[in-house]
């Protein structure tokens, strides 16, 4: 068990929920891919590396019908998660502070989802292991374990910045001084490149150290200062995943922007004949991935495909708007900006009445009646971020937002039903 001497006690990190680690989104990911289906009306979720609470606490406030379990080795983290959780009133969450080759002795059960963010590329390998022992004893058949790490070869770059910024804070005292003297050092390092540099190496350099100046100090501490911080190719992890008896399913993250490949890439790879051996690694290379963020099962994995009736029953969301008010215009806007061509006229109808729902959502079978027709571009709108499939409605869970955002206000973020969080400072 971690004492006080834990960096985290010395330095808490400022951590806010991760949209994609909720039970639905990862349960839909799965079921997209052919993985397992676990239950949605009352199920186990643990939270390895919960810190204080501030991702596990609004799953569980949210989720009544769910039981949530958060363990951390920072005697601080916990003690703060379980003065946010008992100032909720949550029955259906408890804390445990331990390290994980303990936790696993401490924890009864079997959990039907395990969550794991920023953990395995943050501790030494007899931690990532003993984390890894734990998922397989705790993890019950049919269910999905989240972790992520750092990626080569967009973190051999980054690591590079994390050396320089280890040898010019040795010997200070104090992680949070160490914290901020980085952060000027990456802010001047930044400025002068940005300034004078041409050359595309520079040029990267200075975005990574960019990166660096504009993170909270919390962040630069825990994770460029951290005495352990050790990217993964992609093979390399999933050969140590099956070791453990895991294999993977999906990336929980393959609807966002971190988790797709670039557009036009897979046709680099195909029509220049440069995907090697193994194609998402050699991808992986050409887009300068830094992080996945896979969801795993326990093996043997048999995929089965989502039926058509399986699809029909998902709820679908839009924000898409029209990009004129000519009624016969084609063309969606997303608030990001992107665009889709909707060339047929009465999903170009669904579209709007969406719109005026938003966040809620409807069946698709409702809204969609060729489901068979439109199931392709629904899935492929979704795969791009520009509307959302749920496998369940989180605005029916009933749960009054208020009390949760109020908590979290000092953090200046206020978290949906949905996992997501928007910023309110």
């Amino acid at each position: 068990m971690a004492g006080r001497s834990d960096p985290y006690d010395e330095l808490p990190y400022r951590s806010i929920p991760v949209a994609w680690s909720a039970p639905e989104r990862l349960a839909l990911a799965s079921l997209l891919h052919g993985g397992p289906r676990p239950p949605l009306d009352a199920y186990r979720v643990l939270e390895l590396g919960c810190g204080d609470g501030a991702n596990l606490l609004p799953l569980a406030y949210y989720r009544r019908h769910a039981e949530f379990v958060g363990v951390d080795g920072a005697g601080g983290a916990i003690e703060a998660a379980s003065a946010r959780s008992a100032g909720l009133r949550l029955s259906n969450l408890t804390y445990v502070q331990a390290d994980f080759s303990a936790a696993v002795e401490r924890l009864s059960g079997a959990f039907d989802f395990i969550i794991a963010h920023g953990v395995v590329s943050w501790v030494p390998d007899e931690a990532r292991d003993a984390l890894l022992a734990l998922c397989a004893r705790r993890l019950r058949p049919g269910g999905l374990l989240y972790l992520n790490y750092n990626t080569r070869p967009g973190w051999t770059v980054r690591g590079m910045v994390r050396d320089h910024l280890l040898a010019e804070t040795a010997g200070t005292a104090g992680l949070e001084r160490r914290a901020r003297l980085a952060r000027d050092c990456a802010a001047r390092i930044a400025a002068s490149l940005t300034a004078a540099a041409s050359h595309p190496y520079s040029l990267l350099i200075a975005n990574e150290f960019t990166l660096v100046a504009d993170k909270h100090v919390s962040y630069i501490a825990h994770e460029y200062l951290a005495a352990h911080n050790r990217p993964y190719w992609r093979n390399e992890f999933l050969d140590l995943v099956r070791r453990h008896g895991f294999e993977y399913v999906a990336d929980a993250d393959f609807n966002h922007d971190s988790g797709r490949i670039p557009d036009g890439l897979e046709d680099l790879l195909r029509d220049g004949n440069i995907a090697g051996r193994d194609p998402d690694q050699t991808a992986d290379l050409l887009c300068y991935r830094q992080m996945h963020s896979p969801i795993l099962a326990l093996g043997p994995l048999r995929r089965t495909p989502p039926s058509p009736d399986e699809l029909a029953a998902l709820t679908v969301a839009s924000c898409l708007a029209p990009c004129s008010g000519d009624g016969d215009a084609t063309e969606f806007r997303h608030p990001s900006g992107r665009r889709v061509d909707v060339p047929d006229a009465a999903n170009r109808v669904t579209l709007e009445k969406l719109r005026t729902l938003w966040p809620l959502g409807l069946p698709v079978r409702d809204v969609f009646p060729d489901a068979d027709r439109d199931m392709d571009h629904l899935l492929a709108l979704h795969r791009a971020g520009l509307v959302e499939l749920r496998c369940v409605e989180p605005a029916d869970f009933g749960v009054d937002s208020g009390p949760l955002n109020a908590a979290e206000a000092a953090g200046g973020y206020a978290t949906s039903p949905y996992h997501t969080c928007e910023s309110t400072s």
